[in-house]
């Protein structure tokens, strides 16, 4: 057990570089973008991210089957902090044609990299130590997003916005470094053939996820949460403007104080709570108790919807989708092979999430165009989407028994 220890507190720690590197580059892309073109552009940026993945899984796949997972690993970070220096390059020679590609990368780079964490997490431990370490995992690469938004507040000003694209840069360095140290002290999984993918849908993880029902039923869970995550967000940014109209210090004031809030109840239910329900709670309670509470938190927010109520759904959706449902979600990939672990979960979690948030930023654009008043009906299909995952935990908890890996 206590080399298993070790290794999660490795992992951990180079989780906890990238997403405090996240935090800098999240915020900085995200402010920069709407300095260059406007806040109203967003959803339009965000309609390309599905494109922007697919390529990206697909050249994740590639490097795979070519290099193996360390060095894909390797490359894929590498890569990305290059990526972040040429466009602080760009943005310093004001060319502000590089912000949405600043913020595509800032979507992308961080689910490629996180779940490439998970995939060698979930290929060195077994169930047992999986139910104990996920939550402290998750705990210990969270602290590094609390660090990294105070890090946000202090240096913003005093060294520029652009500075922090360069520091996220560098914060992939230490996250690459302690990764790759992890590989060469524990080992390197086989791949299942070295030979490539012979079709797009291979190589990026579709045919693993058609073919097994668990991970079929997982992508869309993952879908029905990502869109109900961003419905929710659309109403609690509209309920937050509505509130402090003319108050454009005083709302941003409050934004900082809740995603603080936030990140820090996350921490703690990710080293307590988590640990815990995965424990001694039966997986498939775990994952009904989520949506379960997300529906009953939404309802209310339909019957009363006030800044409270919608501000209280969306805290809570955060707060146990970053630690219950991480934790729960990996126990999924455990009992199987190489390609569900390393393709399928790229797919499901890196596609999926980003794909969902993507598609449906593109759909509210288009019906608000054409004249549908999106905002009144947020609230109903996040409850929908709520209710359709509780429906998906049944087959997505089976007994493995019953299903098999073909």
């Amino acid at each position: 057990m206590k080399s298993k220890v070790i290794f999660a507190g490795l992992m951990a720690s180079a989780a906890f570089f990238t997403l405090l590197g996240y935090e800098l580059m999240r915020s900085s892309a995200t402010v920069l973008f709407k300095a260059a073109y406007g806040a109203e552009r967003l959803p339009w940026v965000m309609a390309c991210m599905p494109v922007v993945v697919l390529l990206g899984v697909w050249g994740y796949g590639q490097l795979l089957s070519r290099f193996g997972p360390r060095l894909t690993l390797q490359i894929c970070s590498y890569a990305s902090a290059t990526l972040m220096v040429l466009g602080f390059a760009l943005l310093k020679l004001e060319m502000i044609w590089v912000t949405p590609l600043l913020f595509l990368l800032k979507e992308f780079y961080v689910v490629l990299l996180i779940e490439q964490y998970w995939s060698y997490i979930n290929s060195e431990l077994d169930a047992s130590s999986a139910k104990k370490l996920n939550g402290p995992i998750t705990g210990i690469a969270g602290t590094g997003g609390v660090i990294g938004g105070i890090l946000v507040a202090q240096l913003a000003i005093p060294l520029g916005t652009h500075a922090l694209v360069l520091l996220a840069a560098l914060v992939l360095l230490p996250s690459a470094w302690i990764a790759n140290y992890a590989y060469r002290r524990f080992g390197e999984p086989a791949l299942t053939t070295d030979e490539p993918p012979k079709s797009l849908g291979e190589g990026i993880g579709w045919e693993s996820v058609q073919r097994n029902p668990k991970l079929l039923s997982l992508l869309f869970i993952v879908i029905a949460s990502q869109v109900t995550a961003a419905v929710l967000d659309f109403k609690f940014q509209l309920i937050l403007s509505d509130a402090f109209v003319g108050r454009i210090d005083e709302e941003t004031a409050f934004q900082g104080q809740f995603w603080f809030v936030l990140n820090l109840v996350t921490v703690l239910v990710q080293f307590v709570v988590t640990p815990f329900l995965l424990t001694w709670v039966a997986l498939r309670w775990v994952h009904l108790m989520m949506p379960a509470l997300h529906c009953c938190t939404i309802a209310w927010a339909v019957i009363e919807p006030t800044l409270f109520s919608v501000g209280l759904a969306f805290f809570l959706f955060k707060v146990f989708d970053y630690s219950v449902f991480r934790g729960a979600k990996e126990l999924v990939y455990l009992p199987l092979g190489f390609d569900a672990r390393y393709r399928a979960k790229e797919f499901i979690d890196v596609f999926g999430y980003r794909t969902s948030k993507g598609g449906s930023s593109l759909v509210v654009t288009v019906l608000q165009n054409l004249g549908v008043l999106m905002s009144s009906y947020y609230l109903f299909i996040a409850l929908a989407l709520a209710g359709l995952w509780s429906f998906l935990v049944f087959p997505l908890t089976r007994p493995e028994k019953a299903i098999e890996e073909r």
